[in-house]
């Protein structure tokens, strides 16, 4: 029997044991709407600037002059046209802000409404208690120039110690419509291959970025190819052009309605490879996540007097004296696992950043075998 042990210098005498006991591995599989998008299937940022009036005293004044040409074009629109920047002095109830609202990644219509998140920019010490005056809201590329939706209302703020941050609840209306194009011709499409023909429509399916792996990319495509194939009357409806994305014919006959053909291909199931091997360390929220098979070697580490041991299958379980130690044993002969390690880790109550250095160590003794990742 291996054991992991972990033996810290102490003045004690008591000794723990943590013992896990190991599921064998069930095969899991996935539909391929779960793994994927379609490709025009995504967020559309819009945004814009306006002015946010009401305020009680806490907006930028005169101190900020783009605010004063802002208010005064304003007021110029609406049939109350301003002289002199002059006439505006000493207002401090309006603020310049900053709009930026999200549609859905299925689309918007007319008349539809999204919410709309409110940043000031000038020198206001709160938004508190104002609201937005009307305001065209554009597509975030700048080359887009139609304007798609029109923004107002009474602000939410974002918290006390964000008096400057806040948001209009569904406070964005659609008033062009947002349509995604989920097909495209071969032509249009960036990958280069003898199988994609420039006349012929094809969806693209975008792995996720935590399954996008050349593993889960081949088997979608040999289960569309498996499944929809006969349908299609060809001998290859998909590829996987790279570990990202599997591009699907769209059969002649459903051109006219492809979204049939679509849930077909999304309800599918697949059968999950192997997991790569990962552990993902997050100093912020204090987390290690680890994923697929992830091993270590054996290697003695140090870390601020802790003596961390991945031992051999047989070794013997240590004789320690006066010294308290987690020893974790499976009755497998293969080398530790690093949730094993962590487990021991957490019955000893070792604070995370030292958790994460004595990883760190052993990926650097070259015995961890995994990706270690960093998410700071």
């Amino acid at each position: 029997m291996r054991r992991t042990a972990l033996m810290k210098h102490a003045t004690v005498s008591a000794i723990a044991l943590l013992t896990v006991v190991r599921m064998a591995a069930a095969d899991v599989t996935v539909r391929v709407a779960d793994a994927t998008s379609l490709k025009g299937q995504g967020i559309n940022r819009l945004v814009g600037h306006g002015l946010v009036v009401g305020l009680n005293g806490t907006g930028d004044g005169d101190d900020y002059a783009v605010t004063m040409r802002a208010l005064a074009q304003t007021l110029g629109n609406l049939a109350a046209p301003i002289n002199a920047l002059e006439e505006l002095k000493d207002t401090r109830n309006v603020a310049l802000v900053l709009l930026d609202a999200i549609v859905p990644e299925n689309g918007a219509r007319e008349g539809d409404r999204v919410d709309v998140h409110v940043s000031a920019i000038g020198s206001a010490k709160s938004l508190a208690g104002g609201r937005l005056v009307v305001t065209p809201l554009v597509y975030a590329d700048p080359h887009v120039t139609k304007v798609f939706a029109f923004a107002s209302g009474p602000l939410e703020i974002a918290g006390a110690s964000t008096p400057t941050v806040g948001l209009i609840n569904r406070g964005g209306t659609i008033h062009e419509d947002v349509l995604m194009g989920f097909t495209a011709f071969g032509r249009e499409l960036p990958f280069r291959n003898s199988w994609i023909q420039s006349d012929e429509q094809y969806v693209t399916l975008v792995l996720d970025e935590h399954h996008a792996g050349w593993g889960l990319a081949v088997a979608i495509a040999e289960a569309i190819n498996a499944e929809l194939s006969l349908a299609a009357d060809v001998e290859r409806v998909a590829m996987a052009l790279d570990p990202k994305n599997v591009v699907a014919l769209v059969p002649t006959f459903q051109r006219g309605d492809p979204a049939s053909w679509i849930r077909d291909i999304e309800e599918l199931s697949v059968l999950m490879p192997a997991e790569e091997a990962r552990v993902t360390v997050d100093r912020t929220t204090g987390t290690i996540a680890v994923s697929g098979d992830a091993r270590i070697s054996p290697v003695i580490v140090s870390q601020k007097g802790m003596t961390v041991i991945v031992r051999t299958p047989a070794a013997d379980e240590p004789r320690i004296e006066q010294r308290s130690f987690v020893a974790v044993g499976t009755d497998k002969q293969v080398d530790a696992n690093v949730s094993d390690l962590l487990q021991a880790l957490n019955q000893l109550q070792v604070p995370i950043d030292d958790r994460i250095a004595i990883l760190m160590q052993i990926q650097k003794a070259g015995k961890l075998h995994a990706k270690l990742v960093h998410r700071e």
